[in-house]
């Protein structure tokens, strides 16, 4: 009796061992099964923002073009990241232009140590005539919107992408205003963002003839935004200039002043309106 006892103990430990073997299978299948699913799912959704954004950043080009005066001198430059318009008669960029997504803003590439003579461009000028001037070698496309790759960075340091700017302004109101693009372009996902000086008869030399403009200009379009805006800067090249708000200006009046024409691209009515606005509230909600 005891024997046959043992016997039944035995095949129910047996089933009992089976069944809890296949659960934990199962359960296992099923836990391989969602973590692949989450995973393949995060794949999929992640190039699908891929394709979105690089379709977007392609698009968005067509609002790069700026016309500019008749016989104005220009030689047009592409970089990783941005453009510029370089005149060998000034040794200055006419101006550099670029779109600066909300992506591109949490780069962590570190800041470029020198600055370069590009030996391609006619008219570039070097690094030392801007030494011992009094001017500081001012980015026009900011090195700050292009820590996101390590070229992008360090074409940024171009001299051609470089204008001669007081050091109170290149320290102070203009780095105010271009950290607030940075969030702007965080908010809106994606900025295309012209960027230059406002050239002028007689303005001073430095160096090796490098011209000094007297004001620089920055004119924002927000492409995505519901309803698209756009909004634009103008500094004088001096110190003071740090409310941000009181720097604003149309879009209307940068081309008034410079004989440009930005944002082409977009339908006349459409053009019309929002370069006509200057409204900072509406940017700075």
């Amino acid at each position: 009796m005891a024997k046959r006892k043992t016997s039944r103990q035995t095949r129910k430990s047996r089933r009992k061992t089976n069944w809890s073997l296949g659960k934990i299978f199962s359960i296992g299948l099923i836990t391989l099964a969602i973590v692949l699913g989450i995973y393949y799912t995060a794949q999929y959704y992640e190039a699908q923002s891929a394709n979105k954004a690089q379709t977007a950043s392609i698009d968005v080009q067509k609002y790069f073009d700026v016309t500019l005066p008749v016989n104005r001198q220009e030689q047009m430059i592409e970089y990783t990241g941005f453009f510029v318009s370089f005149n060998k008669q000034y040794h200055i960029p006419n101006y550099t232009v670029y779109e600066l997504t909300a992506k591109e803003v949490e780069g962590n590439e570190s800041r470029a140590k020198s600055f370069d003579r590009d030996e391609k461009v006619e008219g570039c000028p070097y690094p030392s005539d801007y030494t011992r001037s009094g001017y500081d070698r001012g980015h026009m496309t900011p090195a700050a919107d292009m820590k996101w790759n390590y070229d992008a960075m360090h074409h940024s340091f171009f001299m051609t992408n470089i204008c001669p700017q007081v050091h109170s302004l290149n320290s102070g109101g203009w780095k105010r205003l271009e950290e607030k693009i940075r969030d702007w372009a965080v908010r809106d996902s994606a900025l295309v963002v012209v960027t230059g000086p406002i050239l002028s008869a007689n303005m001073k030399r430095i160096g090796g003839d490098v011209a000094v403009p007297e004001r620089f200009f920055k004119a924002i379009l927000a492409p995505y935004a519901n309803p698209i805006r756009a909004i634009g800067f103008v500094y004088d090249n001096a110190g003071g200039q740090k409310v941000v708000e009181r720097q604003a200006v149309s879009i209307d009046f940068i081309e008034q002043e410079t004989g440009y024409d930005f944002f082409s691209a977009l339908p006349d009515d459409i053009e019309t309106e929002i370069e006509h606005s200057c409204n900072y509230k509406q940017w700075n909600n």
